[in-house]
């Protein structure tokens, strides 16, 4: 029993700085993980596992739940993931489809922690968990630290074959970056069950090489481009987690987007069914909207025509919710206004 309230229920799993022990939270009534940190290990690191841990809330990240003092060691309560970690050959996605629900899930967690202003720092296959409802947990934020002027330390501290090459440096100071670099290499295991010698090689040689298209599965240009670009050697270059996961959502959901559409009274639906309309004012101003299942476009525009108070060009996107106007402000009440709502699809795991 730990604490007198929780009661181990299984074998220890001892990683490089703590033992993980299954228990039961006999007030809860609920399985925990409880990380116990010996005495001797490094506060600084202890204190950015706890700092990270208690901000996160998110479905892809585990919950810390309580620290506790036992007698010199700190322990970390926190959610019991059941299931295999990502290493398993049995969890490698069989399709595109499952890849890319597999790489949203990860980079959602990731965005996540990075909107925290907190960095991960130890990306990879063996600290993600998919729990029996299919669902990605990353965990172990063993070398968790806050970004900023104090988030640097000397001396390579990662796993090879998914740290940044700037983590082999005498002196680093992190950014979010060397998280996405570990999103791009875990995200090419994922696919290929394997890392090219030149990434698992200490530091990295990078060469700028289409890893990504080496997939057994063909993903689209834009997909294949970002995840390239996470294993850019210049951290300045690796995109921000959120772009990688908005993008990721989008082809995901394609032909799944619809929109509403409001013009003199009459309401009407845009989606993969009715991809396009055209609304027109006479003498005054036309646009042409069309669905191309990632996203609405203006495909025509003459006339005086303004979305959001501002003038519109073939090509533009429409965002999630705006009003088209047709005629010019000075017009006032000869103007006319479309609204246009876009629904949110979920991404079905």
């Amino acid at each position: 029993m730990i604490a007198d309230r929780y009661e181990v229920v299984g074998a220890s799993f001892v990683g490089g700085m703590a033992a993980v022990w299954p228990c039961n939270d006999i007030v809860l009534q609920r399985k925990v993980a409880i990380k116990v940190m010996p005495g001797s290990a490094e506060k600084r690191r202890i204190r950015d596992e706890l700092s990270a841990l208690l901000k996160m809330r998110s479905n892809h990240v585990v919950q810390v739940y309580d620290v506790l003092n036992l007698n010199k060691d700190l322990a970390i309560v926190q959610e019991f993931v059941e299931g295999k970690d990502l290493f398993d050959e049995g969890l490698a996605p069989k399709n595109k489809n499952e890849y890319l629900k597999l790489l949203w899930q990860i980079a959602s967690g990731i965005a996540n922690i990075h909107d925290l202003d907190v960095i991960h720092r130890d990306i990879k296959p063996n600290n993600m968990k998919v729990d029996p409802e299919g669902v990605v947990k990353i965990f172990d934020f063993g070398l968790a630290r806050d970004e900023g002027p104090s988030a640097a330390t000397l001396g390579f501290v990662g796993t090879p074959g998914f740290a940044a090459p700037e983590l082999y440096r005498h002196h680093v100071t992190f950014t979010a970056a060397v998280d996405t670099y570990a999103f791009g290499a875990t995200a090419l295991f994922l696919g290929l069950r394997d890392l090219p010698p030149e990434l698992v090689h200490r530091p990295p040689v990078l060469s700028g090489a289409n890893y990504f298209s080496a997939l057994p599965f063909k993903l689209a240009k834009d997909v294949e481009s970002i995840l390239n670009t996470c294993l850019e050697e210049s951290p300045s270059i690796r995109p921000a987690m959120r772009d990688v996961r908005d993008l990721l959502a989008k082809h995901l959901l394609h032909n799944r987007h619809r929109a509403l559409i409001v013009f003199d009274g009459k309401a009407s639906y845009l989606d993969a069914t009715r991809p396009s309309v055209v609304l027109r004012l006479a003498s005054i101003g036309e646009i042409g909207i069309r669905y191309d299942g990632f996203d609405f476009l203006v495909d025509r525009v003459s006339g005086e025509v303004f979305i959001n108070n501002s003038p519109v060009a073939v090509g533009d996107h429409l965002p999630g919710a705006c009003v088209v106007a047709l005629g010019a402000p000075e017009r006032k009440a000869d103007r006319k206004y479309i609204t246009f709502d876009l629904s949110h699809p979920e991404i079905v795991l």
